[in-house]
């Protein structure tokens, strides 16, 4: 029994000694890969200019996203919810108007909830249904929401305006960004007597989106029913910032 129990212990050493060597092996690895990646790191920092770089395109926007719809609030909750119904149904018409297909129009809120009254106070129930509606007619956009407002509309939440594709823009940007870094280079270079080289390493620090939002108003004018909405819907601002790595000769 003594050199079975003498025979494992041996088997636990052999196992543990392994083990330790490959511990050490893959150790010995990792150093060697982390000292690699030293090394290249320190070759591609030496003798380079690190620029920043920043752009930005201002584009007129071509799309408008609307959010608007109808709130009723009654002593019932479903008056309250039969009257909005029937006030998006004649929004829902006022809209169709203006061939706006159905896939860009979708319901993004709909509920009915208790509307807690003052002291004393009856208990009343709010209804709201609200569209999400995205529209590509811009100039069009202050005469749909006037109709929409007569069709009983009393919720117009936003009024935001974008780009159908923005990605053209944001290369334009991005080019702009990198064309703008030369000149910094080589004004840093000649600082130091020397002067600026290849292009060794350009990285993106991603694109930042303005979107406009619509501030409009209601022009007065003599007879109430002449009263329309302004729109202006400003520009969508693109900006790209970029890193460039120069050679420095």
């Amino acid at each position: 029994m003594f050199k079975k129990r003498m025979k494992k212990a041996a088997g636990a050493v052999a196992v543990l000694t392994a083990g330790g060597f490959l511990y050490a092996a893959v150790l010995g690895t990792a150093s060697a890969d982390a000292a690699e990646a030293a090394t290249s790191e320190s070759n591609v920092q030496t003798g380079t200019i690190v620029v920043q770089g920043e752009a930005s395109v201002s584009v007129e926007p071509d799309t408008a996203q609307l959010r608007l719809g109808a709130e009723v609030t009654d002593a019932s909750a479903s008056t309250a919810q039969q009257q909005v119904s029937e006030r998006m149904s004649a929004i829902r018409e006022a809209i169709n108007q203006y061939d706006i297909p159905e896939e860009n129009i979708e319901t993004s809120y709909f509920g009915v909830n208790t509307d807690h009254a003052a002291e004393g106070g009856e208990e009343q129930f709010r209804a709201r249904h609200i569209l999400s509606v995205e529209f590509s007619k811009i100039d069009q956009v202050g005469q749909l929401l006037d109709d929409a407002a007569a069709a009983g509309a009393n919720q117009i939440q936003q009024t935001r305006f974008t780009l159908q594709d923005q990605s053209q823009y944001e290369q334009q940007a991005l080019r702009q960004a990198v064309e703008n870094t030369a000149a910094k280079a080589e004004a840093m270079a000649a600082g130091a007597g020397k002067s600026s080289g290849a292009v060794l390493q350009i990285s993106e620090n991603g694109a930042r989106v303005d979107l406009p939002t619509g501030n409009y108003t209601r022009e007065e004018s003599q007879s109430a029913a002449d009263n329309s909405t302004s729109i202006e819907p400003g520009q969508v601002d693109i900006t790209q910032r970029v890193s460039v790595v120069y050679e420095l000769n």
